[in-house]
């Protein structure tokens, strides 16, 4: 009985998440396709996108402070409230700033709800389960907002429908989190903000985090234009973009087993390869491309370009002090999302100038870039004998890592 009520208990926490997941894959995917649709260009997307992650950034250090002035409960409320209500926001204004602005204040709820969510799913998980815990809550993450991004076919990108229903789901991801009383979670120490700590632990594993970030995060906003150049229908982008999340959902675990037994480093030297070369065969793309060749090329773009962020947590906690793991792990998690804010107003630039395509030029160098990283980093320095096995994490709060730390030190004992 007490085991079935505490499954019962994650499960709120679960479809909580599982519900917000499905409004940002349904929003974010034609974001971009709605800004060019009202008369903006791929400058303006960029900006716009890249605000978000900002407000992310800022909701990460400092939404946990919010949290406990008023609780875990009526902080969630608050936070899925003013998603909504941003939802709504987005069809009463067509300016850059102020759209902007709006972007930041997604950000930081986003993040303050994940610490929320996470927080719950730390206190309420069993300690011998949380390691299963943590690898669930990814999969439901990403299943979702895939699903998120399918419902975005039939939708206008410039109409208020879409802005409805986003904001539906947002809503309703208040109702298995307040609803249904599971207990209140103590939230962790906040995060401190230790970025050059966090580089000068592990420099590969920070410029890892930082490339996911610039790479994948940009192309959430560049991948819908590209295709959109190429004269594809919204159902194909819609299509292809989710095979992006899949790739990079499924591609995971294959990826994070095998890494587990070669060196990492020399993982992410072949990796970053087969990244640049995927994104080669992407200038060559035309419009008469079969679509199942797109996408598996999406597929494994999506999946390549996302384990470098894992990849980077486990080879950084590699050369970390146990007791240092969460803060450096919550750090390169701010990484990413500095990647995320500076990768798409970037990126945005060159397509103003050059097409969509330049975005797989822009990746193509920073592939090589980290690759040469990570070359003189395997030459200079010796291979961690004791190594922490990789583990999927979500881009979502630093609280994710708790789950890891808690199993990891229960299994001491």
């Amino acid at each position: 009985m007490a085991q079935s009520m505490a499954r019962f208990a994650i499960a709120s926490p679960l479809a909580g998440g599982a519900l917000h997941a499905l409004g940002s894959g349904l929003f974010h995917t034609l974001l971009p396709l709605r800004l060019i649709a009202t008369g903006h260009t791929a400058n303006d997307v960029g900006l716009v996108v890249a605000a978000e992650s900002a407000g992310f950034l800022i909701g990460c250090i400092f939404a946990g402070n919010l949290i406990r002035s008023v609780g875990e409960v009526r902080a969630y409320a608050a936070f899925a409230a003013l998603s909504a209500v941003a939802m709504l926001a987005f069809g009463f204004t067509n300016q850059i700033p102020l759209l902007m602005m709006i972007q930041v204040m997604v950000g930081f709820v986003n993040a303050g709800q994940s610490v929320v969510i996470e927080s719950w799913l730390n206190a309420m998980a069993s300690n011998t389960g949380r390691g299963r815990i943590l690898t669930l809550y990814v999969l439901v993450l990403g299943l979702f907002y895939g699903l998120g991004q399918l419902m975005a076919q039939p939708f206008d990108p410039a109409g208020d429908r879409l802005l409805m229903v986003s904001a539906g789901f947002y809503a309703l991801a208040l109702v298995p989190v307040t609803a249904i009383w599971v207990g209140e979670p103590e939230l962790h120490a906040p995060v401190g903000l230790h970025l050059l700590k966090a580089f000068r632990t592990s420099p590969l594993g920070t410029s890892a985090s930082l490339l996911t970030g610039l790479i994948s995060a940009t192309f959430a906003s560049i991948g819908p234009l590209w295709g959109r150049e190429l004269g594809f229908g919204q159902n194909k982008i819609v299509y292809l973009m989710a095979s992006v999340q899949l790739g990079a959902l499924f591609l995971q675990f294959p990826l994070g087993a095998l890494s587990d037994r070669l060196d990492r480093r020399l993982m992410m030297i072949w990796l970053s390869g087969a990244l640049a070369l995927i994104s080669l065969a992407f200038v060559f793309v035309t419009s008469g491309t079969p679509v199942w060749l797109l996408i598996v090329m999406f597929s494994i773009f999506g999946g390549i370009s996302e384990i470098f962020y894992p990849l980077g947590v486990a080879h950084a906690n590699d050369r970390a002090a146990p007791e240092d793991y969460v803060s450096l792990s919550s750090n390169l998690l701010l990484v990413w999302a500095l990647g995320g804010t500076i990768g798409p107003a970037t990126a945005a630039l060159g397509v103003e100038h050059f097409g969509a395509v330049s975005f797989f030029w822009y990746a193509i160098a920073l592939c090589l870039a980290f690759g040469g990283v990570a070359i003189f980093r395997m030459v200079t320095r010796p291979r961690q004998k004791a190594r922490e096995k990789f583990v999927p994490y979500a881009h979502s709060s630093p609280e994710i890592y708790e789950l890891k730390a808690r199993a990891e030190a229960e299994k001491e004992r």
